[in-house]
């Protein structure tokens, strides 16, 4: 595996590739099914406590596969327990319901608790979700009228109090708080196979504080209207490897974050992660951020495809909610039809992607703990056809991007790249536009060769 021209990139090349992720360590194959205990899957009766008992009695006895076959489960929230893998055959649906109000809202910055999410892995190991089968969270039916409507009020009316009276303590730019679809919360070793997750309340696979987590094959289907339906956040875990992703949805197809300053409870950096061979449709593209206070680093990207996607690589934060993002390597990355191929901005306001505005001018403040610094992030070979704007480079005055390298990129775009507050070295660099220069350069922009 190559490396890019830096000294500080090289400990980009995951650690993944050195440390073997050893799986299921434990699980036995031992088949479990929910239907001894009289579950159906007709989609009326609600199976909720079959399912869990199911799941419970195959951990306490070592472990096993908990099998869903063909048919639709009708379900309330259940949990993955110890050396447990959730099998769901070709042609199963895992269907969400309500009926007993059993779901609770979710957000980054709580505790995990039981019923934020329809399959929650919480304090457990060496479990996995596995098979053709799909996860559909009901969101169109039971969540997103609410959301859409909250989103409504703030971003077409303008009112940005009814928002923050109605859900104390929450970001605009997190949306209403709403359960989740999957998510691994203080799990190592774990995978996540080629189900189909659709129709999520919110966000679709959620990892937080989990180390050692594989995904291969996995998909993600929501409109492009969902709101808030993230396909897959990363939050301060580590050694993960995504590879076969196929992702369509109303938000970031993949995002990697490190929590909000000032929580305990998510403390450290997200590193050594990898998303390789796969293909983004609809969606706002691979972030990394905004939550990044707690640092983010050892990032590689490669051979992935982008179809009609807001933004490609993204990198985000502002300055409440940064700090150390870097190390990152980004490589073979085609886009067509992608609006901003590539985006950096340590101003991020909640702004799903760019404006067709020049970079303003912005005055300097004092450094704080919360102070993002975006440094050591090489793209190399990257093509995108039919863009709108080439890119977007946009530090802060007190905290320009660093050591920024952009190494055989080709775009074909209506406007040019955009740069302000940046130290960015570039080879081989061809942006045809169809209005303006290639390069508009703003203030504090400095453009070096590679040398």
């Amino acid at each position: 595996m190559k490396r890019v021209n830096s000294p500080y990139l090289y400990c980009v090349l995951p650690i993944l590739l050195a440390t073997p992720i050893t799986l299921l360590a434990g699980t036995t194959n031992s088949q479990c099914s929910p239907q001894n205990y009289n579950a159906v899957p007709d989609g009326k009766t609600v199976i909720t406590k079959q399912l869990q008992k199911t799941i419970d009695v195959c951990s306490r006895n070592g472990g096993g596969i908990v099998s869903l076959d063909k048919g639709v489960w009708l379900s309330g929230p259940i949990s993955l327990k110890d050396n447990v893998t959730l099998h769901l055959a070709e042609g199963s649906v895992l269907l969400a319901t309500n009926i007993n109000n059993d779901f609770k809202r979710a957000f980054i910055g709580s505790e995990a608790q039981e019923g934020e999410a329809f399959i929650l892995a919480n304090n457990v190991s060496n479990v996995s979700i596995t098979g053709t089968g799909t996860v559909n969270g009901s969101g169109k039916e039971i969540w997103w009228p609410e959301a859409l409507g909250v989103r409504n009020i703030v971003k077409v009316q303008g009112d940005t109090d009814y928002f923050l009276q109605r859900y104390p303590g929450i970001p605009l730019a997190n949306g209403v708080p709403r359960p989740w679809l999957i998510e691994f919360n203080n799990v190592t070793n774990g995978h996540i196979g080629g189900i189909l997750a659709t129709n999520s309340p919110m966000w679709n696979i959620v990892l937080r504080n989990s180390q050692n987590i594989t995904f291969n094959g996995t998909r993600v289907r929501n409109p492009e209207y969902s709101p808030n339906s993230d396909g897959i956040d990363v939050v301060a875990s580590q050694h993960i490897s995504m590879k076969n992703l196929d992702i369509s949805t109303g938000d970031d197809n993949v995002a990697i974050k490190s929590g909000l300053a000032n929580v305990p409870l998510i403390a450290r950096a997200s590193s050594d992660i990898e998303i390789f061979d796969s293909v983004m449709h609809e969606g706002h593209g691979i972030s990394v951020g905004s939550e990044t206070a707690n640092g983010i680093g050892s990032i590689y990207i490669h051979d992935v495809k982008f179809n009609k996607t807001l933004n490609g690589f993204r990198v985000k934060s502002a300055r409440d909610r940064g700090a150390q993002i870097g190390p990152i390597k980004v490589e073979n990355l085609k886009m067509v039809d992608v609006h901003t191929p590539i985006l950096f901005t340590e101003s991020y306001t909640g702004q799903s992607g760019a404006s067709d505005e020049p970079l303003p001018t912005i005055e300097p403040v004092a450094v704080t703990k919360t102070t993002p610094f975006i440094h050591d992030v090489a793209i190399t070979n990257l093509t995108a056809d039919n863009a709108s704007i080439a890119g977007v480079f946009s530090g802060l005055p007190e905290s320009p991007l660093k050591n920024i390298q952009l190494n055989n990129i080709h775009i074909s775009s209506k406007l040019g790249i955009k740069t302000a507050y940046a130290e960015i070295a570039a080879k081989n660099i061809d942006v045809t536009t169809e209005v303006g220069k290639a390069i508009n350069k703003g203030p504090e922009t400095y453009l070096t060769d590679i040398k």
